[in-house]
């Protein structure tokens, strides 16, 4: 049931509602293990992405495991719920554990924290530092993502996969210096 509701939505979105296109999909094929770091700027984000990655788990807001059906299928889809608003120990920890255990993992972390409607390069919204943390403490690259911001229905929309990001050495035991990284991961994003 879940996988013929995944083609339907995937053949709805990426074919009908959406024209989508991918560039440098050739750079995933380099990495077994990575992170995945796109803008967010429509709900269709990941839906844009599951057609082309393989082994993709997701960092998902805990808010949207609160209805039963929704759960099921987001834990399904190997998504992993966490605590936006406050350091989530537990899931951190879990998630940690994850990419420890997997050795073919692409683990999709959003680090504007949502969705933002508008080019957060020119904004002064904070990025979260979850993603620089994670690669940070093991070792594992992020590959920047960028979609194109909020298309309208029944346009293209361009996918452009980006040069791995590796974050500065040390930079989980310094809150400042990671503060930065995560700046610069965005910047990187939105510069594809």
């Amino acid at each position: 049931m879940y996988k013929i509701i995944k083609n339907i939505i995937i053949a709805f979105v990426c074919h009908f509602l959406f024209r989508v296109k991918y560039e440098n999909l050739e750079i995933l094929d380099k990495y077994d293990k990575c992170l995945i770091c796109p803008n967010h700027s429509r709900i269709f984000d990941p839906i844009f992405l599951f057609p082309k990655i393989n082994n993709m788990y997701s960092v998902a807001k805990s808010e949207a495991f609160e209805n039963k059906f929704v759960a099921d299928f987001l834990s399904y889809y190997h998504a992993i719920p966490i605590e936006r608003e406050k350091k989530d120990i537990r899931g951190t920890k879990r998630i940690l554990k994850l990419l420890k255990d997997n050795d073919k993992i692409k683990l999709l972390i959003f680090p504007e924290g949502g969705i933002y409607e508008d080019n957060y390069k020119y904004n002064k919204r904070n990025t979260k530092s979850g993603a620089v943390y994670l690669s940070s403490i093991t070792n594992i690259p992020i590959i920047p993502v960028h979609i194109t911001q909020r298309p309208r229905f029944f346009s293209k929309v361009n996918v452009t996969f980006g040069a791995p990001f590796i974050p500065a050495p040390n930079v989980s035991k310094d809150k400042v210096l990671l503060k930065q990284e995560a700046s610069r991961l965005i910047h990187r994003i939105y510069d594809l």
